[in-house]
Protein backbone atom coordinates (compact mmCIF):
# COMPACT_ATOMS: atom_id res chain seq x y z
CA UNK A 1 0.00 0.00 0.00
CA UNK A 2 1.03 3.36 -0.75
CA UNK A 3 -0.19 6.86 0.57
CA UNK A 4 1.26 10.01 -2.13
CA UNK A 5 3.58 13.25 -1.17
CA UNK A 6 2.03 16.81 -1.88
CA UNK A 7 4.92 16.00 -4.68
CA UNK A 8 2.55 13.05 -5.81
CA UNK A 9 5.65 10.49 -4.91
CA UNK A 10 4.59 7.23 -3.41
CA UNK A 11 5.37 6.58 0.23
CA UNK A 12 5.28 2.41 0.69
CA UNK A 13 3.11 1.29 3.65
CA UNK A 14 2.94 -2.23 5.36
CA UNK A 15 -0.23 -2.87 7.04
CA UNK A 16 0.58 -4.09 10.54
CA UNK A 17 -1.37 -7.37 12.26
CA UNK A 18 -3.83 -5.34 15.15
CA UNK A 19 -6.58 -6.11 16.40
CA UNK A 20 -9.06 -3.94 18.83
CA UNK A 21 -9.41 -6.27 22.52
CA UNK A 22 -11.09 -5.17 25.59
CA UNK A 23 -9.96 -5.84 29.32
CA UNK A 24 -11.67 -4.90 32.39
CA UNK A 25 -14.15 -2.63 30.16
CA UNK A 26 -11.27 -0.97 29.10
CA UNK A 27 -10.66 -0.43 24.86
CA UNK A 28 -6.87 -1.44 23.69
CA UNK A 29 -5.30 -1.98 20.32
CA UNK A 30 -2.95 -4.43 20.12
CA UNK A 31 -0.32 -4.80 16.89
CA UNK A 32 2.19 -6.92 15.60
CA UNK A 33 4.37 -7.15 13.17
CA UNK A 34 4.82 -10.60 11.41
CA UNK A 35 5.41 -13.33 14.00
CA UNK A 36 6.77 -10.36 16.62
CA UNK A 37 4.70 -8.99 18.61
CA UNK A 38 5.46 -5.04 19.15
CA UNK A 39 7.11 -4.14 22.56
CA UNK A 40 4.55 -3.86 24.83
CA UNK A 41 5.63 0.11 25.78
CA UNK A 42 5.08 0.89 21.70
CA UNK A 43 1.31 -0.97 22.09
CA UNK A 44 0.71 1.35 25.40
CA UNK A 45 1.76 4.08 23.05
CA UNK A 46 -0.56 3.19 19.77
CA UNK A 47 -3.42 2.54 22.20
CA UNK A 48 -3.17 5.53 24.45
CA UNK A 49 -2.86 7.61 21.23
CA UNK A 50 -5.47 5.79 19.53
CA UNK A 51 -7.80 6.48 22.52
CA UNK A 52 -7.27 10.29 23.04
CA UNK A 53 -7.31 11.18 19.25
CA UNK A 54 -9.02 8.82 16.97
CA UNK A 55 -12.49 8.15 19.36
CA UNK A 56 -11.75 4.65 20.32
CA UNK A 57 -14.07 2.80 22.31
CA UNK A 58 -13.44 3.10 26.01
CA UNK A 59 -15.72 1.11 27.75
CA UNK A 60 -17.79 -1.67 26.81
CA UNK A 61 -20.91 0.56 27.26
CA UNK A 62 -19.48 2.94 24.63
CA UNK A 63 -18.26 -0.24 22.58
CA UNK A 64 -22.18 -1.15 22.11
CA UNK A 65 -22.64 2.37 20.71
CA UNK A 66 -19.77 2.22 18.52
CA UNK A 67 -21.57 -1.07 17.36
CA UNK A 68 -24.65 0.37 17.02
CA UNK A 69 -23.63 3.25 15.26
CA UNK A 70 -22.06 0.99 12.02
CA UNK A 71 -18.74 2.98 12.80
CA UNK A 72 -16.85 0.38 10.53
CA UNK A 73 -13.86 -1.37 10.48
CA UNK A 74 -11.33 -0.66 13.37
CA UNK A 75 -8.48 1.39 13.42
CA UNK A 76 -5.62 0.52 10.76
CA UNK A 77 -1.72 0.21 11.78
CA UNK A 78 1.13 0.67 9.27
CA UNK A 79 5.01 1.07 9.24
CA UNK A 80 6.37 3.43 6.85
CA UNK A 81 8.46 0.93 5.01
CA UNK A 82 11.50 3.19 4.74
CA UNK A 83 11.63 4.87 7.80
CA UNK A 84 9.96 2.41 10.01
CA UNK A 85 7.85 4.67 11.65
CA UNK A 86 4.47 3.47 13.00
CA UNK A 87 1.82 5.11 11.65
CA UNK A 88 -2.57 4.86 12.84
CA UNK A 89 -5.62 6.00 10.70
CA UNK A 90 -9.45 5.10 11.64
CA UNK A 91 -11.89 7.07 9.78
CA UNK A 92 -10.69 11.11 8.77
CA UNK A 93 -9.01 12.53 6.48
CA UNK A 94 -6.99 16.07 5.51
CA UNK A 95 -8.00 17.51 2.18
CA UNK A 96 -6.66 20.95 0.52
CA UNK A 97 -8.80 22.10 -2.10
CA UNK A 98 -6.83 23.89 -4.92
CA UNK A 99 -8.14 27.52 -4.33
CA UNK A 100 -11.09 28.92 -6.27
CA UNK A 101 -12.45 25.53 -6.34
CA UNK A 102 -16.68 25.92 -6.23
CA UNK A 103 -17.96 24.81 -3.23
CA UNK A 104 -19.93 22.72 -5.01
CA UNK A 105 -17.48 20.64 -6.39
CA UNK A 106 -15.92 20.43 -3.36
CA UNK A 107 -19.42 19.14 -1.62
CA UNK A 108 -19.33 16.27 -4.62
CA UNK A 109 -15.74 15.20 -4.29
CA UNK A 110 -16.69 14.56 0.02
CA UNK A 111 -20.10 12.91 -1.25
CA UNK A 112 -18.30 10.91 -3.35
CA UNK A 113 -16.72 8.59 -0.61
CA UNK A 114 -19.23 9.14 2.46
CA UNK A 115 -17.50 11.88 3.70
CA UNK A 116 -18.27 15.19 5.98
CA UNK A 117 -16.31 18.05 7.07
CA UNK A 118 -15.43 17.48 10.97
CA UNK A 119 -13.68 21.04 10.94
CA UNK A 120 -11.85 23.33 8.65
CA UNK A 121 -8.05 24.65 8.86
CA UNK A 122 -7.51 27.35 11.12
CA UNK A 123 -4.59 28.68 9.20
CA UNK A 124 -5.95 27.94 5.62
CA UNK A 125 -9.46 28.22 4.30
CA UNK A 126 -9.19 25.41 1.45
CA UNK A 127 -8.05 22.50 3.83
CA UNK A 128 -10.54 20.65 5.95
CA UNK A 129 -10.48 17.48 7.84
CA UNK A 130 -13.16 15.09 7.20
CA UNK A 131 -14.72 11.83 8.07
CA UNK A 132 -16.10 8.93 6.93
CA UNK A 133 -19.78 9.42 8.43
CA UNK A 134 -21.04 5.86 6.66
CA UNK A 135 -18.38 3.63 7.95
CA UNK A 136 -17.59 2.04 5.04
CA UNK A 137 -14.29 3.16 4.37
CA UNK A 138 -12.96 3.00 8.22
CA UNK A 139 -9.63 1.79 8.76
CA UNK A 140 -7.42 0.60 5.39
CA UNK A 141 -10.03 2.12 3.44
CA UNK A 142 -9.00 5.52 4.02
CA UNK A 143 -5.96 4.98 2.49
CA UNK A 144 -7.93 4.44 -0.96
CA UNK A 145 -10.31 7.70 0.06
CA UNK A 146 -7.32 9.69 0.31
CA UNK A 147 -5.50 8.37 -2.87
CA UNK A 148 -8.44 9.23 -4.86
CA UNK A 149 -9.03 12.42 -3.55
CA UNK A 150 -5.37 13.19 -3.83
CA UNK A 151 -5.49 11.92 -8.00
CA UNK A 152 -7.94 15.10 -8.23
CA UNK A 153 -6.76 18.21 -10.26
CA UNK A 154 -9.00 19.73 -7.56
CA UNK A 155 -6.89 18.48 -4.72
CA UNK A 156 -3.15 19.83 -3.65
CA UNK A 157 -3.56 16.91 -1.26
CA UNK A 158 -5.36 14.23 0.66
CA UNK A 159 -3.76 12.27 3.19
CA UNK A 160 -5.22 9.88 5.90
CA UNK A 161 -5.79 12.06 8.99
CA UNK A 162 -2.72 9.81 10.72
CA UNK A 163 -1.17 9.94 14.18
CA UNK A 164 2.30 9.14 14.06
CA UNK A 165 5.76 8.43 15.46
CA UNK A 166 8.36 11.01 15.55
CA UNK A 167 11.94 10.85 16.80
CA UNK A 168 13.64 13.36 18.97
CA UNK A 169 16.83 13.10 17.55
CA UNK A 170 18.85 13.76 20.18
CA UNK A 171 22.14 11.61 21.34
CA UNK A 172 22.71 12.59 24.92
CA UNK A 173 26.03 11.18 26.65
CA UNK A 174 28.25 13.32 29.04
CA UNK A 175 31.28 15.87 29.24
CA UNK A 176 31.53 19.56 29.57
CA UNK A 177 31.35 23.57 27.76
CA UNK A 178 30.26 25.06 24.88
CA UNK A 179 33.35 24.56 22.11
CA UNK A 180 30.39 24.54 19.44
CA UNK A 181 30.48 28.32 19.65
CA UNK A 182 34.68 28.82 20.41
CA UNK A 183 36.80 25.51 20.14
CA UNK A 184 40.12 26.87 22.09
CA UNK A 185 41.16 22.84 20.93
CA UNK A 186 40.96 22.01 24.89
CA UNK A 187 40.27 18.04 24.73
CA UNK A 188 42.43 15.78 23.63
CA UNK A 189 42.08 15.03 20.03
CA UNK A 190 39.96 18.24 19.61
CA UNK A 191 40.77 20.47 16.70
CA UNK A 192 40.58 24.09 17.82
CA UNK A 193 38.88 26.31 15.81
CA UNK A 194 35.92 23.82 14.53
CA UNK A 195 33.43 25.86 15.40
CA UNK A 196 30.95 28.00 13.98
CA UNK A 197 33.01 31.54 14.26
CA UNK A 198 30.37 32.96 17.05
CA UNK A 199 32.65 35.29 19.07
CA UNK A 200 33.75 37.14 15.51
CA UNK A 201 29.63 36.93 14.74
CA UNK A 202 29.04 38.71 18.06
CA UNK A 203 31.01 41.79 17.21
CA UNK A 204 28.62 42.50 14.72
CA UNK A 205 25.04 40.97 16.16
CA UNK A 206 24.21 38.45 18.90
CA UNK A 207 20.57 39.20 17.56
CA UNK A 208 17.38 41.43 17.88
CA UNK A 209 14.45 41.00 19.86
CA UNK A 210 12.28 41.55 17.31
CA UNK A 211 13.51 38.00 15.83
CA UNK A 212 12.12 35.00 16.98
CA UNK A 213 13.31 31.47 16.61
CA UNK A 214 10.35 28.85 17.50
CA UNK A 215 11.45 26.00 19.08
CA UNK A 216 8.91 22.88 17.93
CA UNK A 217 9.26 19.85 20.30
CA UNK A 218 7.85 18.44 23.69
CA UNK A 219 7.70 21.82 25.37
CA UNK A 220 10.35 24.06 26.73
CA UNK A 221 11.43 25.02 30.48
CA UNK A 222 9.66 28.81 30.05
CA UNK A 223 10.65 29.45 33.69
CA UNK A 224 14.15 28.49 33.48
CA UNK A 225 16.84 30.86 34.83
CA UNK A 226 18.82 31.00 31.02
CA UNK A 227 15.54 31.17 28.91
CA UNK A 228 12.77 33.08 30.94
CA UNK A 229 14.26 36.47 29.72
CA UNK A 230 13.91 35.46 26.17
CA UNK A 231 10.43 33.72 26.10
CA UNK A 232 8.21 35.41 23.21
CA UNK A 233 5.48 37.16 25.71
CA UNK A 234 1.67 37.35 23.96
CA UNK A 235 3.12 35.79 20.87
CA UNK A 236 -0.66 36.02 19.71
CA UNK A 237 -2.05 39.48 20.58
CA UNK A 238 -5.45 38.38 19.14
CA UNK A 239 -5.38 35.71 21.77
CA UNK A 240 -4.90 36.45 25.38
CA UNK A 241 -5.20 32.99 26.70
CA UNK A 242 -1.48 32.63 24.39
CA UNK A 243 0.88 34.07 26.76
CA UNK A 244 4.19 32.05 25.82
CA UNK A 245 3.11 29.81 23.09
CA UNK A 246 1.11 26.71 22.96
CA UNK A 247 0.33 22.78 22.88
CA UNK A 248 -0.69 21.25 19.64
CA UNK A 249 -0.64 17.79 20.68
CA UNK A 250 -3.96 19.05 22.44
CA UNK A 251 -7.06 20.25 21.18
CA UNK A 252 -7.39 23.92 20.75
CA UNK A 253 -10.47 23.77 23.39
CA UNK A 254 -8.10 21.45 25.84
CA UNK A 255 -7.36 23.61 29.24
CA UNK A 256 -3.78 22.52 28.58
CA UNK A 257 -3.28 24.13 24.56
CA UNK A 258 -2.08 27.52 25.88
CA UNK A 259 0.99 25.95 28.08
CA UNK A 260 3.55 25.14 26.39
CA UNK A 261 5.72 23.55 29.32
CA UNK A 262 7.16 19.94 29.58
CA UNK A 263 4.49 17.87 31.10
CA UNK A 264 4.86 14.19 30.67
CA UNK A 265 7.65 12.04 33.10
CA UNK A 266 8.30 9.02 34.40
CA UNK A 267 10.68 6.76 35.68
CA UNK A 268 14.07 6.82 34.56
CA UNK A 269 13.58 10.75 34.12
CA UNK A 270 16.65 11.34 32.40
CA UNK A 271 15.99 8.90 29.07
CA UNK A 272 14.16 10.68 26.63
CA UNK A 273 11.85 7.79 26.71
CA UNK A 274 8.64 8.91 28.25
CA UNK A 275 9.90 12.15 29.34
CA UNK A 276 9.68 16.08 28.00
CA UNK A 277 13.16 16.94 28.46
CA UNK A 278 14.33 17.50 24.44
CA UNK A 279 12.93 20.88 23.97
CA UNK A 280 14.50 22.82 26.43
CA UNK A 281 18.00 21.90 25.69
CA UNK A 282 16.98 22.86 21.66
CA UNK A 283 15.64 25.91 23.09
CA UNK A 284 19.20 26.85 25.00
CA UNK A 285 20.98 25.98 21.90
CA UNK A 286 19.52 28.83 20.20
CA UNK A 287 19.20 31.23 22.55
CA UNK A 288 19.94 30.78 26.37
CA UNK A 289 21.08 33.90 27.82
CA UNK A 290 23.35 34.04 31.43
CA UNK A 291 26.41 33.68 32.62
CA UNK A 292 26.12 29.22 32.81
CA UNK A 293 25.57 29.09 29.63
CA UNK A 294 24.39 30.92 25.99
CA UNK A 295 22.88 30.16 23.04
CA UNK A 296 23.87 31.42 19.42
CA UNK A 297 21.51 33.77 19.57
CA UNK A 298 21.37 35.00 22.70
CA UNK A 299 19.48 38.34 22.11
CA UNK A 300 16.50 36.96 19.68
CA UNK A 301 13.76 35.59 21.58
CA UNK A 302 12.29 31.88 21.19
CA UNK A 303 8.70 30.31 20.85
CA UNK A 304 7.60 27.60 22.58
CA UNK A 305 5.72 25.40 20.54
CA UNK A 306 4.76 22.25 21.98
CA UNK A 307 3.79 19.37 19.42
CA UNK A 308 4.90 15.84 21.44
CA UNK A 309 3.98 14.74 24.91
CA UNK A 310 7.03 12.08 25.49
CA UNK A 311 7.29 9.83 22.95
CA UNK A 312 3.30 9.04 22.52
CA UNK A 313 2.04 8.96 18.74
CA UNK A 314 1.28 12.40 17.58
CA UNK A 315 -1.22 13.42 14.75
CA UNK A 316 0.52 14.28 11.91
CA UNK A 317 -2.75 17.53 10.89
CA UNK A 318 -1.34 18.98 14.45
CA UNK A 319 2.02 18.55 14.00
CA UNK A 320 1.36 20.38 10.41
CA UNK A 321 -0.79 23.45 12.48
CA UNK A 322 1.34 24.00 14.68
CA UNK A 323 4.10 24.69 11.54
CA UNK A 324 1.59 27.20 10.28
CA UNK A 325 0.98 29.08 13.90
CA UNK A 326 4.66 28.93 14.43
CA UNK A 327 5.26 30.53 10.91
CA UNK A 328 2.17 33.94 11.76
CA UNK A 329 4.80 34.42 15.13
CA UNK A 330 8.26 33.47 14.04
CA UNK A 331 10.90 33.97 11.87
CA UNK A 332 12.98 31.05 11.75
CA UNK A 333 11.45 27.74 12.74
CA UNK A 334 13.53 24.92 14.41
CA UNK A 335 12.39 21.01 14.16
CA UNK A 336 14.66 18.64 15.75
CA UNK A 337 12.78 15.68 15.01
CA UNK A 338 11.90 13.00 12.30
CA UNK A 339 9.00 11.53 10.92
CA UNK A 340 7.48 9.71 8.44
CA UNK A 341 6.31 11.69 5.34
CA UNK A 342 3.22 13.76 5.84
CA UNK A 343 2.00 15.58 2.85
CA UNK A 344 0.12 18.07 5.47
CA UNK A 345 3.60 18.65 6.88
CA UNK A 346 5.07 19.17 3.54
CA UNK A 347 2.62 21.35 2.50
CA UNK A 348 2.66 23.44 5.58
CA UNK A 349 6.18 24.12 5.41
CA UNK A 350 5.18 25.04 2.15
CA UNK A 351 2.97 27.41 3.63
CA UNK A 352 5.34 29.24 6.09
CA UNK A 353 6.70 30.64 2.86
CA UNK A 354 3.83 32.56 2.77
CA UNK A 355 2.29 32.66 5.94
CA UNK A 356 5.58 34.12 8.03
CA UNK A 357 7.00 37.17 7.90
CA UNK A 358 4.56 39.81 5.49
CA UNK A 359 5.30 36.72 2.89
CA UNK A 360 8.90 36.95 3.17
CA UNK A 361 8.55 33.18 4.39
CA UNK A 362 9.67 32.14 7.48
CA UNK A 363 13.11 29.55 7.69
CA UNK A 364 11.94 25.99 8.32
CA UNK A 365 15.51 24.65 10.18
CA UNK A 366 15.08 20.57 10.00
CA UNK A 367 16.83 17.60 11.72
CA UNK A 368 18.42 15.80 9.03
CA UNK A 369 18.25 12.27 11.51
CA UNK A 370 20.52 10.08 13.46
CA UNK A 371 20.09 7.09 11.52
CA UNK A 372 23.00 6.99 9.47
CA UNK A 373 24.65 3.89 10.84
CA UNK A 374 21.33 2.01 10.46
CA UNK A 375 19.61 3.77 7.45
CA UNK A 376 22.93 4.62 5.01
CA UNK A 377 22.14 6.76 2.77
CA UNK A 378 18.83 9.41 3.03
CA UNK A 379 17.94 12.37 4.87
CA UNK A 380 15.05 11.69 6.90
CA UNK A 381 11.58 13.62 6.76
CA UNK A 382 10.38 16.75 6.93
CA UNK A 383 13.92 17.25 6.38
CA UNK A 384 13.70 15.98 3.04
CA UNK A 385 10.83 17.91 1.77
CA UNK A 386 11.93 20.53 -0.67
CA UNK A 387 11.07 23.49 1.25
CA UNK A 388 13.23 22.76 4.14
CA UNK A 389 16.46 23.49 5.15
CA UNK A 390 18.16 20.47 5.92
CA UNK A 391 21.02 20.08 8.99
CA UNK A 392 23.27 17.63 9.64
CA UNK A 393 26.01 17.68 12.30
CA UNK A 394 30.04 17.66 12.34
CA UNK A 395 31.92 17.19 15.08
CA UNK A 396 34.47 18.90 16.91
CA UNK A 397 37.14 16.87 14.67
CA UNK A 398 35.96 18.55 11.54
CA UNK A 399 34.22 15.31 10.72
CA UNK A 400 30.70 14.69 10.05
CA UNK A 401 29.23 12.95 13.03
CA UNK A 402 28.83 9.26 11.79
CA UNK A 403 24.75 8.92 13.06
CA UNK A 404 24.21 12.50 10.79
CA UNK A 405 22.33 11.06 7.86
CA UNK A 406 23.31 12.59 4.66
CA UNK A 407 22.34 12.37 0.81
CA UNK A 408 20.63 14.27 -1.78
CA UNK A 409 18.54 16.75 0.31
CA UNK A 410 21.26 17.89 2.82
CA UNK A 411 21.62 21.63 2.78
CA UNK A 412 24.14 22.65 5.48
CA UNK A 413 25.82 20.71 8.92
CA UNK A 414 26.78 22.27 12.25
CA UNK A 415 28.53 21.00 15.54
CA UNK A 416 27.49 18.64 17.44
CA UNK A 417 28.76 15.83 19.71
CA UNK A 418 29.90 12.55 18.33
CA UNK A 419 33.66 13.33 18.18
CA UNK A 420 35.57 14.33 21.33
CA UNK A 421 33.28 16.50 23.05
CA UNK A 422 28.99 16.58 23.73
CA UNK A 423 27.22 20.31 23.50
CA UNK A 424 26.96 21.92 26.82
CA UNK A 425 22.95 23.79 27.20
CA UNK A 426 20.43 24.47 29.10
CA UNK A 427 18.13 21.39 30.86
CA UNK A 428 14.84 20.88 32.67
CA UNK A 429 15.09 22.56 35.46
CA UNK A 430 11.93 20.80 37.40
CA UNK A 431 13.96 19.39 40.70
CA UNK A 432 14.90 15.42 39.40
CA UNK A 433 13.57 15.84 35.58
CA UNK A 434 16.32 16.22 32.31
CA UNK A 435 18.85 14.50 31.10
CA UNK A 436 20.63 16.29 34.19
CA UNK A 437 19.13 15.11 37.23
CA UNK A 438 21.72 16.99 39.77
CA UNK A 439 24.99 15.51 39.30
CA UNK A 440 28.25 18.07 39.21
CA UNK A 441 29.70 15.30 36.37
CA UNK A 442 26.77 15.61 33.92
CA UNK A 443 26.46 19.51 33.79
CA UNK A 444 25.57 20.89 37.50
CA UNK A 445 24.51 19.98 40.90
CA UNK A 446 21.63 22.11 40.50
CA UNK A 447 20.40 19.96 37.36
CA UNK A 448 19.95 23.02 35.28
CA UNK A 449 21.97 22.01 32.86
CA UNK A 450 23.32 19.16 30.97
CA UNK A 451 26.65 18.69 29.08
CA UNK A 452 25.68 15.89 27.09
CA UNK A 453 23.45 17.10 24.67
CA UNK A 454 23.76 16.40 20.65
CA UNK A 455 22.19 14.43 17.69
CA UNK A 456 21.26 16.84 15.07
CA UNK A 457 18.98 17.64 17.61
CA UNK A 458 21.57 19.93 18.96
CA UNK A 459 22.83 21.02 14.94
CA UNK A 460 19.26 22.26 13.98
CA UNK A 461 18.73 25.12 16.54
CA UNK A 462 22.59 26.14 15.95
CA UNK A 463 22.15 26.54 12.00
CA UNK A 464 18.49 28.05 13.18
CA UNK A 465 20.03 30.28 15.63
CA UNK A 466 22.61 31.55 12.86
CA UNK A 467 20.08 32.56 10.34
CA UNK A 468 18.26 34.72 12.91
CA UNK A 469 21.49 36.26 13.46
CA UNK A 470 21.42 36.96 9.52
CA UNK A 471 17.90 38.28 9.77
CA UNK A 472 19.03 40.53 12.67
CA UNK A 473 21.08 42.43 10.44
CA UNK A 474 19.18 41.98 7.50
CA UNK A 475 15.27 41.79 8.45
CA UNK A 476 14.26 42.63 4.64
CA UNK A 477 15.90 38.82 3.06
CA UNK A 478 13.41 36.16 2.63
CA UNK A 479 13.98 33.12 3.73
CA UNK A 480 15.72 31.69 0.51
CA UNK A 481 18.15 34.18 0.41
CA UNK A 482 18.67 33.24 4.43
CA UNK A 483 19.47 29.54 3.07
CA UNK A 484 21.12 30.55 0.21
CA UNK A 485 23.84 32.98 2.76
CA UNK A 486 24.44 29.54 4.55
CA UNK A 487 25.16 27.94 1.74
CA UNK A 488 27.43 30.03 0.00
CA UNK A 489 29.46 31.16 3.37
CA UNK A 490 29.94 27.69 4.89
CA UNK A 491 33.31 26.22 5.47
CA UNK A 492 34.23 23.40 3.49
CA UNK A 493 35.40 20.29 5.84
CA UNK A 494 35.36 16.79 4.61
CA UNK A 495 35.36 16.20 0.96
CA UNK A 496 33.42 14.95 -2.33
CA UNK A 497 31.91 18.79 -2.78
CA UNK A 498 31.39 18.95 -6.33
CA UNK A 499 31.47 22.36 -8.76
CA UNK A 500 28.52 23.66 -7.04
CA UNK A 501 30.30 23.41 -3.42
CA UNK A 502 28.00 20.61 -2.63
CA UNK A 503 28.52 17.06 -1.25
CA UNK A 504 26.34 14.67 -0.14
CA UNK A 505 27.62 14.11 3.40
CA UNK A 506 28.27 17.61 4.41
CA UNK A 507 25.51 19.20 2.39
CA UNK A 508 27.42 22.99 1.47
CA UNK A 509 29.42 22.22 4.22
CA UNK A 510 29.69 23.81 8.03
CA UNK A 511 27.75 27.17 8.88
CA UNK A 512 30.16 29.85 9.84
CA UNK A 513 28.23 32.34 11.90
CA UNK A 514 30.93 35.44 11.43
CA UNK A 515 30.96 34.86 7.44
CA UNK A 516 26.83 34.59 6.98
CA UNK A 517 26.31 37.81 9.45
CA UNK A 518 28.78 39.58 7.10
CA UNK A 519 27.53 38.56 3.83
CA UNK A 520 24.02 39.98 4.95
CA UNK A 521 25.21 42.91 6.29
CA UNK A 522 27.04 43.64 2.67
CA UNK A 523 24.08 42.46 0.52
CA UNK A 524 22.09 45.29 -1.23
CA UNK A 525 18.42 45.19 -1.62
Amino acid sequence: MFIYTAGRKKVKLDLVKSEVGFYEGESFLRVALGEREYTSRLSEQVTRSAQQHLEMPGRLRAVRAVRAARLGAPPAVFEEEHSRLTRVVYKEVVIRFAPKIPQKRRRQILAKHGLKIRRENAFVRDQVVAYDATGKHTGVGMIDVANDCAEMVEVVFATPNFISQYRRDAIPLIPVAQWHLHNRGKVSGQVKDEDVNAREAWKITQGKRNITIAVLDDGVDVEHPNLKSNIKKNPDPKEPLDTCGRDFFVPDDHPEHFNPRPKRFQWPYYQMTGNDIHGTPCAGVVSAVGKDALGIAPKCRILPVKIFHADDLAPDARVADAIRYAARHADILSCSWSGPASPDIEVAIQDAGTIGREEKGSAVFCASGNGAEMMGEGVSYPAAFDEAIAVGASTDTGKRAGYSQYGAELWIVAPSNGGKQEIYTTDVGYDNRGFNIGAEQYGGADGLHTNGFGGTSSATPLAAGIGALILSVKPSLDRDQVAQILAATADKIGSGYNSAGWSKRYGYGRVNAVAAVEAASAMKL
